[in-house]
């Protein structure tokens, strides 16, 4: 008969050694849970082009449009990811909570977009922004003239 240390049953070891280790690994990894959490806030929807400084009424409406192309994305990914989900035989499934399911997902994912989201507003951005703020610039041109 084997008796198995006490590390491999989830006890912390009670001597010196043990017990050092085990508070040095719980305070590195809470003060890894705290940067994590610090940056997460600092830079939330941060480095997304969609997120800067607008330059202009035209650039806002393009990145808002970018945006919403994004979120609806995601709307119609999740609803697909959802019918791959077996329903509930106990319960079963009501209109209301469809409907609850519906709206809930909206909302989940016009905050994930406007976080950020998976970035293909800012791809999207990126590629039709030099063309937009031509035509911009060439409307001002014209009009000044």
């Amino acid at each position: 008969m084997q008796i198995d240390p006490l590390s491999s049953t989830g006890l912390k070891p009670n001597n010196t050694y043990g017990s050092a280790n085990y508070a040095a690994g719980e305070a590195q990894f809470s003060q890894q849970l705290k940067e994590a959490e610090r940056k997460a806030m600092k830079g939330y929807g941060a480095g997304h082009v969609v997120n800067s400084e607008d330059i202009s009424a035209r650039d806002k409406e393009l990145k808002e449009a970018c945006k919403g192309f994004e979120t609806m994305f995601l709307q119609m990914m999740y609803r697909e990811m959802r019918k791959t989900v077996p329903e509930d035989p106990m319960f079963g499934k009501s209109n209301a909570m469809d409907i609850f399911e519906d709206m809930r997902d909206t909302e989940l994912m016009k905050a994930t977009a406007e976080a950020g989201g998976i970035g293909l507003a800012d791809i999207i951005y990126k590629q039709l922004a030099p063309s937009v703020l031509r035509q911009e610039a060439l409307e001002h041109e014209q009009g000044i003239k």
